[in-house]
């Protein structure tokens, strides 16, 4: 449960911010978009976290994404490795999201407040990777002892 939360804590509310704040960022159609996804996965994670919390489980997929590639599998496929796929894409479009705002000198332009929280959702993505790289470290070793 702990590596779980630890997920939702440092990679899916981080993406939602990147997906809101780039959205806010880009505007127009494709930002209004981005905003939406955002909030949905935002609201995604919130029930996910209260799962872990009181039920200590998700109750439900990570994402939007993981949950739209749900209707494309025949129904011989694995569901997890769609959902696999969708959170995947996720994935892609949070990196991606990041590469474009720096890569177009678009966090310049950011106003202060909104600087600071992705400034915050980096830190944490950043963290959470480290944290489970080096978690999984630690339990591959414990196996072997």
């Amino acid at each position: 449960m702990r590596m779980d939360l630890l997920e939702v804590l440092t990679v899916g509310l981080p993406f939602c911010g990147f997906k809101i704040l780039a959205g806010l960022s880009l505007g127009g159609p494709p930002g209004v978009l981005l905003v939406g996804l955002g909030v949905l996965d935002a609201v995604i994670n919130g029930i996910n976290l209260l799962g872990l919390l009181v039920n200590r489980r998700r109750p439900m997929a990570a994402c939007t994404l993981a949950l739209a590639a749900l209707p494309f599998r025949k129904p011989s496929a694995s569901r997890q490795k769609w959902l696999d796929l969708g959170n995947s894409l996720d994935v892609l479009l949070a990196f991606a999201l990041v590469a474009l705002m720096i890569g177009y000198g678009r966090l310049a332009a950011m106003p202060a407040e909104r600087l600071s929280v992705w400034n915050a959702c980096v830190i944490l993505n950043v963290l959470g990777a480290g944290l489970g790289r080096f978690g999984a470290s630690l339990r591959d070793l414990s196996r072997d002892a």
